[in-house]
């Protein structure tokens, strides 16, 4: 099954242009936690999740990311160490309110194509997390986003074929 079957195609983009505080009432509004950051073309630039923003404001990076954690590797962080700090946190998102997505958007993203098929999109969603552009070819046109919700519903509709004795699309 590839990719394209997995995929949603009514995708809320954003721009690069836009501001922080823009993207974030998009996410209210639309109940969504990231989006394809693309340019004029409709060319996928980038992408902007909440993960990323609380990265990039919270006092530490969160648990389990060895790698950012640096001198506090191997450290466990309690929810107590968060107590009280939510005045400094909201202060620290009020200065990345008036960024630029261009500025602080994830630019080194992975993205697949719609003919990729679907288990090696489900591994690069596992791998480096959702969602997942789907992109038309090398020059990077959205066509449309494959998220942990639609990977897992294609993977419960191929196991109904299945259980129903059907051939399962390559």
């Amino acid at each position: 099954m590839p990719c394209q079957d997995a995929m949603i195609t009514d995708v809320i983009t954003a721009r690069p242009d836009q501001t922080v505080a823009e993207v974030l009432a998009i996410f209210y509004k639309n109940q969504i936690r990231a989006v394809p950051v693309v340019d004029e073309q409709n060319r996928v630039v980038g992408l902007f999740n909440f993960t990323h923003l609380m990265e990039n404001i919270l006092p530490v990076p969160p648990a389990g990311d060895d790698e950012k954690l640096g001198r506090m590797k191997n450290m466990e962080i309690s929810l107590d160490y968060f107590s009280d700090t939510s005045p400094w946190v909201a202060k620290r998102l009020s200065h990345e309110l008036p960024k630029k997505l261009a500025d602080v958007m994830i630019k080194n993203i992975h993205m697949v194509h719609p003919e990729t098929p679907l288990s090696e999109g489900i591994r690069l969603l596992v791998k480096y997390g959702s969602p997942l552009p789907v992109v038309k070819d090398d020059n990077k046109e959205l066509s449309g986003l494959i998220s942990s919700q639609t990977a897992l519903a294609a993977l419960y509709k191929i196991s109904e074929l299945l259980d129903k004795g059907e051939e399962v699309p390559e």
